[in-house]
């Protein structure tokens, strides 16, 4: 620190980044731009010192130690309330004399006149938070009574009910905040405005933003006016201005502003000169290259001279996916696993980042016969997975290929990549760097495709072997785990073992079973041409043999109705809850992240699905209920293949039934590989908890599951003796893995520059929400979002709104009528089971979790893709 640590004031130009905890995130931010010679306004900082002087002064210390308790819980609504008094105590609290003095000496000393005051908080302006207007600042102050007066209102302000809230939704610690003051003086502005580094619309790095408009700049930051707009490239050349109506325009009035008519004459009035935009877009560059990171800048005018009076961090950016590739590679296009594949938002822990890299190094290995220790198309950003798909895209055929293809699981997706490529695919298109992968993959494609042949001849035998290898290479591995002592040892078998032979064990069941999806698509493509009605091939659809997770389910219920007639509660004693644990405890809510406790850990989520069905009405029989589709669907097919005969005649009759049984008797599999895959995972998840405990038992971690929050190369680098704090790196990575939990948007689509393609536009109509049909049927019933399916409470018959689904959801089908997803496609997890259980569902409805809400009653209609809302107000709480 440059600033002595007892001191109770300081001025701006002796404050350097360093001085974070004595001057706050905005002191610390003016004092170090002022040190990179940028134009800031001068003043000083009231220090965090003065604060708890203040608090000690008064009494408040237990106070605010209940308060910050309060926030722990979860968030009870008398928080806000109680947030109040406490601000209240801090506006009537007394300054003690000696603060009274060191404020005015410093005031004096900059000459008097107007000055700004304004709060500087210990977790504000940082790169995970901004805090942009939760706290007070002042402005037209004068004289020191003033100013006192200010200062202890932005104190106050650090127990803002808004600010409270907000700490909490970001999850920061809040035990040892405090607050600093700047006070800096008041620049009288001609004009003013904001500019961002980075546009905060669209994500791109190399685009800037300006906002600007007449007098201070509180209209423009409160969007009390309309401004003028410049998109500016990251060199300072427009690409586009907006001339605004702007109607008001904010001047001093006595000791604060107010807002006045602008007067019509200026009111379209251009508010900047070329000039001065290129001051400002360079400006901004030199802030950006100085923190390191794109920034939210307030600006003023004043005589001629342009001033900076803050800089933060644009916190709603979201992060660049790594590694960032060099400049000449041009432009790359990713696509979010997280999102696409899976159909969820969550994160993935570092261990869950580890353990993908590894088995996505064991597919290139399976595909290519090299070992390779990096994989460079796999990218990270946010705990979320990336795909460089740019590759795929230099050719322009190649665009809708693909889009199709994505389509399939998430036709949003399709969507967006095609609009991306029709305005911004010639940066793509057409450049080196093409497919070289892809010639190397002959061998396996032809292995897989033998074994895909051979299921297809004889599907029963091939099933049966598939299930019977992979069960026998997965014990033959854990059996080789076991023994396993030394770091290196662990981190090898993690990425070499699990990765390469577990990438195998992955693929083989999908060939095994693509010849049941293949018969799938051609079924329903002959039903729909030669039979005239798609709808005739739905009950063929349902109760589908062999699938392990409709399996589950049922077990589950028969577990359920076992414990009702029993008149016992569900319990891990249980001789049936342990036989379901030892079958499936290897699962998980979000099972492929090793860093997720496994059921066999925390068997919450089941105990609680077996207290639900236990509730459900004696009339409602799942197992019953699966019997009787199974059998509709024996009919259904007897039933097509009478009709085929006739319209087509007896040798096409023969094929059909050919490929019915086909489609029976392999695409059940399709859980399959995530089955087995689960059961890895869980393994590895036992190789990092043995090296926690060895870590633990080396005093380097607190408890086994930290490292779970740690990299491989962590681990390998503790053996060598230069891992450094691992204590306080596993605990900033929780922190940061639980922050990103709360992440409401990821991108479908993100590109090198920063661009950000969430897809997907809103439907006009309040009352009609339209996605796309992928399961067949109307249903009418009461809406329950469901955000996560631990702890969820879902009544039969009740409509299932959530974003997406995966294996771990299947049960809560059981008891819905109908289901509504945001993401996802025809072949996405949550519309195939839905298919395989009668149930109606629409998937891809834009902000379907919260356009809707509990209680209300809609209308699902699987046929064409429409949820009607046929009342708005949520009943049934």
């Amino acid at each position: 620190m440059s600033i002595d640590p007892h001191a109770l004031v300081a001025q701006l130009e002796s404050i350097s980044s360093a001085d974070l905890p004595l001057a706050g995130g905005k002191g610390a931010s003016l004092g170090a731009m002022l040190g990179a010679g940028l134009p800031v306004p001068e003043g000083f900082t009231v220090l965090t010192q003065a604060y708890r002087d203040f608090v000690a002064h008064n009494d408040l210390a237990e106070p605010v130690r209940q308060l910050v308790e309060d926030t722990r819980g979860d968030h009870p609504p008398t928080l806000a309330s109680a947030a109040q008094a406490l601000k209240e105590k801090f506006l009537a609290g007394t300054i003690p004399p000696h603060l009274i003095e060191a404020i005015t000496a410093a005031y004096a000393a900059m000459g008097g006149g107007l000055v700004v005051v304004r709060s500087s908080a210990t977790a504000e302006d940082l790169p995970g938070a901004s805090f942009a207007g939760q706290h007070d600042s002042f402005l037209n102050i004068e004289a020191p009574a003033a100013l006192c007066e200010a200062v202890r209102g932005c104190w106050a302000s650090l127990w803002n009910p808004r600010a409270v809230s907000y700490r909490k939704q970001a999850q920061l610690d809040t035990t040892e905040i405090s607050i600093a003051v700047v006070v800096q003086r008041m620049i009288d502005a001609e004009r003013a405005g904001v500019l961002f580094t980075a546009n905060p619309l669209d994500h791109r790095r190399d685009r800037m933003l300006l906002s600007a408009s007449f007098g201070l700049g509180e209209a423009v930051v409160g969007g009390d006016v309309s401004p003028d707009n410049w998109l500016l490239t990251s060199t300072g050349q427009v690409l586009d201005h907006h001339v605004s109506d702007k109607q008001v325009i904010t001047v001093r009035d006595g000791t604060g502003t107010v807002n006045r008519p602008m007067p019509p004459d200026q009111r379209r009035a251009v508010s900047l000169s070329a000039a001065e935009v290129a001051q400002l877009a360079e400006l901004g560059a030199r802030a950006q290259d100085y923190f390191g990171s794109p920034q939210d800048l307030e600006w003023a005018i004043a005589q001629g001279r342009i001033y900076l009076v803050q800089s933060r961090p644009i916190t709603s950016l979201f992060p660049l996916p790594e590694p960032v590739p060099p400049p000449d590679d041009g432009l790359r296009l990713y696509l979010c696993f997280n999102v696409h594949a899976q159909q969820m938002l969550e994160p993935f822990t570092p261990a869950g980042l580890d353990w993908w890299r590894a088995l996505v190094g064991g597919f290139a290995h399976a595909a290519t016969g090299r070992r390779e220790r990096e994989v460079p198309w796999l990218k990270e950003g946010a705990g979320r997975l990336f795909a460089d798909i740019t590759p795929l895209l230099r050719k322009p055929a190649r665009w809708p290929q693909l889009a199709h293809a994505l389509s399939d699981k998430d036709p949003i997706t399709g969507q967006a990549l095609l609009a991306y490529g029709q305005r911004e695919g010639s940066r793509i298109i057409g450049r080196k760097g093409g497919m070289g992968l892809w010639w190397r993959l002959g061998p396996l494609l032809l292995r897989l495709g033998w074994r895909g042949l051979m299921a297809a001849w004889n599907p029963q035998k091939a099933r049966r072997k598939m299930l019977e290898e992979t069960d026998a290479a997965i014990r033959q591995i854990e059996h080789e785990a076991r023994g396993l002592k030394t770091m290196r040892a662990r981190v090898d078998f993690i990425r070499n073992v699990l990765g390469r032979r577990g990438a195998i064990i992955w693929i083989v069941p999908v060939a095994v079973m693509n010849p049941g999806l293949m018969a799938d698509a051609a079924l329903q493509r002959k039903v729909r041409e030669w039979l005239g009605d798609e709808a005739l091939f739905a009950p063929v659809q349902r109760a589908l043999p062999y699938n392990i997770t409709t399996e589950m389910g049922i077990t589950l219920w028969q577990l359920a109705r076992r414990l009702r007639a029993e008149g016992t509660s569900p319990s891990v004693e249980h001789p049936g809850v342990a036989a379901f644990l030892q079958r499936f405890g290897h699962r998980a809510l979000w099972e492929i992240d090793p860093g997720i406790a496994r059921w066999s850990e925390d068997p919450s989520y089941v105990l609680d699905l077996l207290r639900n069905y236990m509730t459900a009405p004696e009339d409602s029989d799942q197992e019953a209920q699966f019997t009787r589709q199974k059998a509709a669907a024996e009919a259904a097919m007897a039933n097509l293949v009478a009709q085929v005969q006739t319209a087509r005649g007896g040798l096409q009759a023969r094929i059909f039934a050919w490929q019915l049984r086909c489609y029976r008797e392999l695409a059940g599999l399709r859980e399959q590989p995530k089955f087995e895959g689960a059961r890895m995972i869980a393994l590895a998840r036992r190789i990092w908890l043995e090296a926690g405990a060895q870590l633990v038992a080396q005093a380097a971690l607190d408890a086994p599951e930290d490292a779970l929050f740690l990299r491989l190369d962590d681990l390998l680098a503790f053996e060598a003796g230069k891992a450094g704090d691992l204590r306080t790196k596993a605990a900033a990575a929780r922190s940061e893995y639980e922050r990103e939990k709360s992440r409401r948007a990821v991108p479908r689509l993100m590109t090198s520059d920063g661009e950000a393609i969430f897809g997907g536009t809103t439907s006009e109509s309040e009352a009609v929400l339209t996605g796309l049909p992928v399961s067949a049927g109307t249903y009418e019933g009461r809406v329950r979002v469901i955000l996560h399916p631990a702890g969820a409470q879902l009544e039969t018959g009740e409509v299932l709104v959530c974003r997406g689904t995966d294996p771990a959801w299947t049960p809560l089908f059981l008891q819905a009528g109908a289901l509504v997803m945001e993401t996802g496609g025809a072949v996405s997890h949550g519309s195939i089971v839905a298919r395989e259980y009668g149930l109606p569902a629409v998937a891809g409805v834009q902000d379907a979790t919260t356009r809707l809400q509990n209680g209300q009653h809609v209308r699902v209609d699987g046929q064409s893709g429409q949820v009607i809302l046929l009342d708005r107000h949520a009943q049934g709480e």
